[in-house]
């Protein structure tokens, strides 16, 4: 199932394959890990905790192609990261407001009204099914086990649209994986065994 094009701030994002968003805490190495999760392939980068703006502000600075996103549940830190550069929001609490006004894109555990679609994307935490007629967002466990990346291959092969991760890199390769078993893009590599 190709994943849906969804366009925050302006910007489309395209795939033909679930697209992986890094988890970064805001610590004192949120700028490594940051690093670290664009050169394992993240497709955006999200960022949660205190002084999230600043880092908004630094990656949107740093990796200007990348999509940046925000999670919070205050909208003041909200407006602040949309000022900063933040693409998308990944909202703990009503929101909505604050992304139209901005016009990033949404990732909330309900559906908006007021929003276009192709800007919201429906959180559903823990991958579960059924989906819902929406893209989604599908956690998958931080603690990068080979169920957590079962788990990752069974959301992207049912159709989620962005898997949020702190394992980039292994998550990168089971969503393209599962794409080029079902058929949405060719294998990075063919052999032929005999």
């Amino acid at each position: 199932m190709r994943t849906p094009d969804l366009v925050f701030r302006g910007r489309r994002l395209s795939s033909d394959r679930a697209l992986v968003l890094a988890a970064v805490e805001a610590l004192p190495a949120a700028r490594d890990a940051a690093r670290a999760a664009v050169a394992g392939g993240a497709d955006l980068v999200s960022f949660a905790g205190t002084g999230v703006a600043s880092l908004v502000e630094w990656a949107r600075e740093t990796f200007p192609g990348l999509a940046v996103g925000a999670e919070t549940a205050d909208p003041s830190v909200a407006a602040a990261c949309c000022e900063a550069g933040a693409d998308l929001l990944v909202a703990r609490a009503d929101l909505a407001g604050v992304a139209a006004r901005f016009g990033v894109g949404y990732a909330a555990a309900s559906v908006p009204s007021g929003l276009p679609a192709s800007s919201v994307v429906v959180d559903i935490g823990q991958f579960r099914t059924p989906l819902p007629d929406w893209p989604v967002l599908a956690g998958v466990p931080r603690d990068g086990t080979p169920a957590g990346l079962a788990l990752a291959a069974l959301a992207a092969s049912a159709g989620v649209a962005i898997l949020r991760t702190t394992h980039v890199r292994e998550v990168r390769h089971v969503a393209e994986m599962a794409a080029s078993i079902a058929g949405t893009r060719p294998p990075a590599k063919a052999l032929r065994w005999e």
